[in-house]
């Protein structure tokens, strides 16, 4: 009997083609890009894969020996119904949805069903103003074992430290965005806009990226000297390019995207850059942050304050960077999730077990 059973959603096609295989699928218990697959690689870092098996919705039909579990773990949306559920036998069933959407994302689900069998449900943060029937738990963030570009980083930056690279913080401010949406409603797009309006002194390292349909969305938004100055002419910059230009910055950026966090703070933190983020007063994570130590900006508030604050922070206390990425070890090994950060382990089945 496997003790952890995650069943991910069937939100998009995942029985057709090549994905219908197993050897697709165990190829993306590695490298997976899939946000919902998070929770398994979370639970493979502590119990080992012997104890957690990965399942698709179909996998549960027409089963000749039903499956045993101690928790099952079912991703929504789903399709998942009471013929499913009579292919499994297990203890204790808890929803999770790892999609960015605000509040849960239920869509096709049969909610009254899966309400039937639990009353948890797990979400990437938690929103104190959501008025949910169901009780939300902190759900693991994406963290794939093999290519976690964050850890990746992370190893080239050792090794250029073993062989006495140093990096300068040459920047005052550093962060990439893609200019989609307007400057009312995104807040990267509006932060770009603010600074180089506002403050051309800051150092910028960065600015937008993105193919030429964007191009001509920016132009809509952004007076056309602005945009000249922030426009990289690139339809992306490489992750490990990112990561070096952050680490040369004293402060980065962390505005809300699709959700209230990013994976810019953790990418920020580790780059040993004071973070300057969205206003995260009603929203708590599995992995907190250090937020003492950052400045969080209102939705209508001016951005260059907060980096004004920030760098003087940065000022007074040199070690805070160093300070927040060592708190961050207490809770991930170097970007990932590890038996060795116990904590995190104890956190996230102690906050599920007081909503059970």
């Amino acid at each position: 009997m496997k003790q952890y059973t995650v069943v991910i959603s069937d939100v998009e096609d995942y029985d057709a083609g090549f994905r219908g295989t197993k050897a697709f699928w165990w190829l993306s218990s590695y490298v997976g890009a899939y946000a919902q697959l998070g929770l398994y690689w979370f639970l493979t870092a502590y119990f080992g894969r012997s104890n957690v098996q990965l399942l698709r919705p179909s996998e549960l039909l027409d089963r000749k020996a039903k499956l045993k579990t101690d928790m099952l773990f079912v991703g929504i949306p789903t399709h998942l119904n009471a013929q499913h559920l009579a292919g499994i036998k297990f203890n204790q069933l808890v929803l999770y949805d790892a999609s960015d959407n605000n509040e849960l994302n239920f869509s096709f689900s049969d909610r009254p069903f899966l309400e039937s069998q639990t009353d948890v449900c797990l979400k990437n943060w938690r929103d104190d103003r959501w008025q949910e029937t169901l009780k939300i738990a902190l759900l693991p963030i994406k963290r794939p074992p093999w290519n976690n570009r964050l850890r990746n980083a992370l190893n080239l930056e050792s090794l250029g430290k073993s062989f006495g690279r140093a990096t300068q913080k040459c920047f005052d401010v550093g962060f990439v965005a893609r200019p989609t949406g307007s400057l009312t409603t995104n807040q990267r797009l509006r932060w770009l806009v603010e600074i180089s309006t506002n403050r051309p002194d800051f150092k910028l390292w960065g600015g937008l990226v993105g193919d030429s349909y964007m191009r001509e969305v920016a132009e809509k938004e952004v007076p056309t000297a602005i945009l000249q100055n922030l426009w990289l002419n690139k339809k992306k910059i490489g992750f490990q390019s990112y990561f070096e230009g952050l680490r040369q910055s004293k402060v980065a950026l962390a505005p809300s995207g699709y959700a209230p966090w990013t994976y810019r703070h953790f990418e920020a933190i580790y780059a040993g850059c004071v973070v300057v983020s969205n206003d995260l007063s009603h929203y708590e994570f599995l992995v907190p942050f250090p937020r003492e130590t950052m400045v969080e900006v209102g939705d209508h508030e001016s951005v260059t304050p907060a980096i004004d604050r920030a760098l003087s922070m940065l000022d007074k206390s040199p070690n805070i960077a160093h300070e927040n990425r060592m708190y961050l070890g207490r809770w991930l090994d170097r970007g990932k999730y590890s038996h060795k950060c116990k904590d995190t382990l104890d956190r996230f089945f102690g906050q599920l077990n007081r909503a059970a």
